[in-house]
């Protein structure tokens, strides 16, 4: 049988959608990698995040996404995003 990545698909509804919010009111710290912040409901997720705590945002071709308070946006691959993103995080702690 053909495997099927652990991903959502274009319209396509999110799994546990509710108990992802729920997880993302509780969190330290956001991150999103690799994304438009377009396609909804998924993009509304970083709504649900607590709004003083730190949220970052690695995608090559970054969205504007000026309207979210912490946002550090971290124009790269995520291969090499994801680098500077352990390193901003480590310099929180």
């Amino acid at each position: 049988a053909q495997l099927r990545p652990h991903i959502v698909w274009f319209e396509e509804p999110v799994p546990l959608i509710e108990t992802a919010a729920q997880i993302i009111r509780k969190a330290d710290v956001f991150l999103v990698i690799g994304t438009s912040l377009n396609v909804y409901p998924a993009a509304g997720l970083v709504d649900y995040a607590p709004w003083p705590i730190p949220k970052f945002l690695i995608d090559r071709n970054p969205p504007s996404v000026s309207a979210l308070y912490n946002l550090t946006v971290i124009p790269k691959p995520a291969t090499a995003g994801i680098t500077d993103f352990a390193q901003a995080l480590h310099s929180l702690v």
